[in-house]
């Protein structure tokens, strides 16, 4: 009774093996030799039907698998490396040990463009090998333990651009220094600004002769440029009328030539309308034309070598030059202008030329950058907002009217969230935090890049360029923007090929230039 009693009752309560043993210990079996006895725990592979089956059911109900994004994928480019990761789009829920090497990736319909490929951890990468500007569409599945997530995309492949990390639009060329450090430049060429040892424009970038890798930057002035080698020597090519290249001379050069005294060290390069100027060691250097006083050396004789800028020999970080007047940015946070000011364009409330800087009305203080063009001026707050001055036809200042003034005004709608101004003759663009691109002011010849004609006394949009643009510039007629990836496109007047798309056609839409 003892024996049976106690096997059934541990049948029925699930007592622990070890007191099931210690049980069995009491009786003395019939026949001599090993037994044992089998106890079903709850949970296990052997619990009755409907237990553990039915919490992993209930646990793959709970799982869902989606895909999200497209249909269009970023865009790729001919003989330029791709890479897209799909995890970023994939989204598992209901599964709290879930890993995200586990999901298998398959390509279940359509095909990716010929040199890309969908690896095992769903990144699309390769090379990709021909143009097709229709896109290739194909369907992605992304299963995870049974469960499925489809979605279609599609991926549009562009020939072969120019892949920079800054460019530089002059008046009507343009110049910028590739991802291998190499100088390019397009456009007009009647002074050997392109630098390539002629004075044949050219609508695609020619190499400027001599720098191979070493450039660090690069600036396009009226009818010259200047280059920043890695070393911090400075180099400048192109018309030399008043000494504008520096070399202690006036004759034009169509390859690069040292510019006197600054054969390393220099930290920056601007190249204006008719003068240069360049930062070393903190202190500003100016040469060229002067008779406005643009040197900022307290005279107007102009210099074929570079002079100290008066009062700034120190705590200077960033230089601009425009047509006729320069500005310096101190470590302070101030702006300070000189040269011509017949619209007001130095900022400080009058509008008579000077020869050394003047302190830019309201900005002694919190000044992240400074541009300076044609007749005005424009410069970026600390707090990311947008402010110009000087002259307002066809309302370069962006502030909803065409009156001059000669104090920083806000652009309109730019209060904050700007990261980078540039300005150019007739108008002026912005980089946002964001990274789109707006510009504002003269659009006869489609330099505002959104797809029309007509001015703006606003920032406008530029037509694609919402996000993913890290640089800008403008020149006179044209504009050009840096994407993250290094591709570059131009906009706007085109008739010397300074967009650099292998036409003279203007644009009013941003153009890829050619490599």
């Amino acid at each position: 009774m003892c024996e049976k009693n106690l096997l059934s009752n541990c049948a029925r309560s699930c007592i622990a093996v070890a007191m099931i043993a210690a049980c069995a210990a009491l009786t003395t079996p019939a026949i001599a030799g090993p037994f044992s006895y089998k106890v079903r725990i709850p949970g296990t592979l052997d619990a009755p039907l409907g237990q553990t089956q039915g919490r992993t059911q209930q646990s793959l109900e709970n799982i869902t698998v989606a895909l999200s994004g497209g249909p269009a994928l970023p865009n790729a480019e001919v003989s330029w490396p791709y890479r897209y990761d799909l995890k970023q789009l994939l989204a598992v829920t209901g599964d709290s040990a879930y890993n995200a090497s586990s999901v298998a990736w398959t390509l279940s319909a359509g095909s990716l463009p010929a040199g890309l490929s969908l690896g095992p951890d769903g990144v699309i990468s390769g090379t990709p090998q021909t143009k097709n500007l229709t896109g290739s569409t194909f369907q992605v599945d992304a299963t995870y333990k049974s469960k499925a997530g489809q979605q279609a995309y599609t991926i549009v492949v562009g020939g072969v651009t120019l892949h920079v990390t800054q460019v530089s639009a002059g008046a009507t060329h343009t110049c910028a220094v590739t991802t291998t450090g190499a100088a390019k430049c397009w456009g007009a060429n009647e002074s050997g600004q392109l630098g390539n040892n002629s004075t044949t424009p050219s609508p695609v970038p020619v190499s400027v002769f001599g720098l191979g890798a070493d450039v660090a930057s690069i600036s396009s002035g009226g009818s010259h440029s200047c280059a920043l080698t890695k070393t911090g020597g400075v180099k400048c090519w192109g018309s030399n009328g008043f000494g504008r290249l520096g070399n202690n001379s006036t004759a034009q050069s169509t390859v690069p030539v040292d510019v006197s005294g600054l054969a390393s060290g220099a930290t920056q390069v601007v190249a204006g309308g008719s003068f240069s100027c360049a930062l070393s060691s903190g202190a500003a250097y100016c040469w060229g034309f002067n008779a406005f006083g643009q040197l900022g050396n307290n005279g107007t004789t102009s210099s074929m070598v570079p002079t100290g800028v008066y009062g700034l020999s120190s705590g200077v970080i960033q230089l601009t030059a425009g047509s006729l007047h320069a500005c310096a940015l101190t470590s302070a946070g101030g702006a300070y202008c000189w040269g011509y000011n017949d619209s007001g364009q130095l900022g400080n409330n009058t509008t008579t030329n000077s020869k050394v800087p003047v302190a830019v009305n309201g900005l002694t203080a919190g000044v992240a950058q400074v541009a300076a063009s044609n007749s005005f001026t424009c410069a970026v707050t600390s707090a990311g907002g947008a402010k110009c001055w000087g002259l307002n036809s066809s309302s370069r200042l962006g502030n909803n009217s065409i009156a001059n003034s000669a104090i920083p005004v806000d652009v309109y709608g730019l209060t904050s969230g700007v990261t980078r101004l540039a300005t150019g003759s007739n108008s002026s663009c912005a980089l946002t935090s964001a990274g789109g691109v707006k510009c504002w002011g003269l659009n006869s010849l489609g330099q505002l890049g959104n797809s029309s004609t007509l001015a703006s006394m606003v920032p406008v949009d530029v037509y694609g360029l919402t996000s993913g643009l890290v640089a800008v510039t403008v020149g006179s007629d044209h504009s050009c923007a840096v994407a993250s990836s290094g591709s570059l496109k131009c906009w706007g007047y085109n008739a010397n090929g300074q967009l650099g798309n292998n036409t003279t056609t203007s644009s009013t839409r941003p153009v890829d230039v050619s490599p």
